[in-house]
């Protein structure tokens, strides 16, 4: 079973992620992490990928979007999701388990990540991720609609109340291994 979170953008659905994780310290991860840093003046910030489990180094070969803000909207480079996204998540399977933080429409143009993504969602290494609730692309579909995916909607009113119940689900996802 993979466990995918979703709801509206800063719902806290990342944190939520984030909180079950520290929970579970002795699990090894695979897979990435999306930050967003405000490092660009003129900008929102960037969105950087990073290791699931590994340290957050800024820099132009991870950077994968820069938020220009309304009306500009967002500058996607899919060739980092291309290079050092496919990076991260080879081998992920051999973790304990699988961070996906986020999955988004940036990815859109980026066909041998979105095909590492569907692969891991084939396996069976459990993933715990973050899934975009707003748009639609044929990544999207494919994670909300697989059959082994779980997915969990994270509102203001129930995401304090889902630690305990995304908590429990992800010890079972990790048993059945």
């Amino acid at each position: 079973m993979h466990i995918f979170l979703t709801g509206q953008i800063q719902v806290g659905k990342s944190t939520l992620l984030r909180r079950v994780l520290a929970a579970c310290p002795l699990l090894s991860l695979g897979g990435f992490r999306t930050v967003t840093a405000a490092d660009v003046p003129g900008a929102v910030g960037s969105v950087y990928i990073f290791p699931a489990a590994g340290p957050d180094v800024p820099g132009d070969d991870c950077r994968v979007a820069l938020r220009l803000g309304p009306p500009r909207g967002v500058e996607a480079y899919p060739a980092v999701f291309e290079h050092r996204g496919v990076e991260l998540l080879e081998g992920a399977e051999n973790a304990d388990l699988i961070c996906m933080d986020e999955i988004g429409f940036l990815e859109a143009s980026a066909p041998a990540f979105s095909g590492r993504i569907m692969a891991l969602l084939d396996g069976d290494t459990p993933v715990f991720g973050v899934v975009r609730a707003s748009r639609d692309t044929p990544l999207l579909r494919f994670v909300r609609t697989h059959p082994k995916v779980r997915l969990i909607e994270v509102t203001e009113e129930n995401r304090e109340q889902l630690f305990a119940e995304v908590s429990a689900l992800l010890r079972q996802a990790l048993s059945l291994r």
